[in-house]
């Protein structure tokens, strides 16, 4: 349960950072996704089950593929969803046209 409540923090702060990134009036500079990449491959290293391992990859997918930062979010925003319902397999990520 711990472990949990610990990815959720992460995740949350997480999900500020990319947010803030997004609504951001000025260019975030090339620092930013350096550093979301970062903390997106330790969230994943610390996820506590794998189809939330599969959420934050999804994100870094997005990241990786020079997608919007509303789109990383999104995927993280799934990620959340997964964790609170404790339930099945989380949606699909959005297409890149979204």
């Amino acid at each position: 349960m711990k472990d949990r409540l610990e990815f959720r923090e992460r995740l949350n702060r997480l999900i500020g950072r990319v947010e803030a990134w997004s609504y951001a009036d000025s260019d975030a500079g090339a620092g930013l996704p350096v550093e979301v990449a970062r903390e997106l491959k330790a969230l994943a290293a610390a996820a506590p089950s794998r189809t939330l391992k599969q959420g934050v990859r999804r994100a870094q997918d997005a990241l990786d593929d020079g997608l919007s930062a509303e789109t990383v979010a999104g995927a993280l925003y799934g990620v959340r969803a997964e964790l609170e319902s404790g339930g099945g397999p989380l949606p699909p990520p959005p297409s890149p046209s979204e």
